[in-house]
């Protein structure tokens, strides 16, 4: 698996595109880019077939309304998943930005997930927003804006966020960080 990193829009967010093999693709967080994400994906001749969200903040989810118009599938956690249709949940409205609004096709779980033929794992890492996660596939953590590396965490005093909870959820992500390289929300 390859995989692509697009540094999206003014909030500088991280957007993964993750080449599947057979021109296959799924991104994850494509945020305000969204030219540069489909000019990405376009040059590498990849189709998306899924998009993955690690929270339901504008900056991550913007462009998922446009993917799902192109066949993509929509995947969120349950709990974050009303900040697809909202724009006072997901804040886009602190920055002026007007998120198209788009249903999800289904639920990120905690635990092992498949779309298709792949495989990857999913923890549950509220503190950022309630229904934050982590996802892993292979040897890459695509953490959101839970933790950004070198003890640095995202931020917990937006709408839904926790500092408890962060604290609990970085407690918890220590064994599934371990040997795996972080792929943050920002940079």
């Amino acid at each position: 698996m390859k995989v692509h990193k697009i540094i999206n829009g003014k909030m500088q967010e991280n957007c993964y595109v993750l080449d599947l093999g057979k021109n296959q693709a799924f991104v994850i967080d494509p945020g305000l880019g969204t030219k540069d994400i489909l000019k990405t994906i376009d040059s590498l001749k990849l189709k998306v077939i899924a998009v993955l969200l690690t929270h339901g903040h504008f900056d991550h989810i913007y462009s998922a309304a446009k993917f799902k118009s192109l066949g993509a599938k929509i995947y969120i956690t349950e709990k974050d998943a009303p900040k697809l249709l909202d724009n006072e949940l997901n804040m886009g409205f602190m920055f002026e930005e007007e998120v198209e609004a788009c249903l999800p096709d289904g639920f990120l779980v905690e635990g092992k997930n498949k779309i298709e033929e792949a495989e990857f794992e999913v923890v549950f890492s509220p503190g950022h927003t309630s229904g934050s996660c982590v996802i892993i596939f292979d040897n890459f953590a695509f953490t959101g804006d839970t933790y950004f590396g070198d003890g640095i965490y995202g931020r917990c005093d937006f709408l839904d966020g926790n500092i408890q909870d962060m604290k609990e959820s970085l407690k918890k992500l220590v064994p599934y960080l371990k040997g795996k390289k972080v792929l943050a929300g920002h940079d």
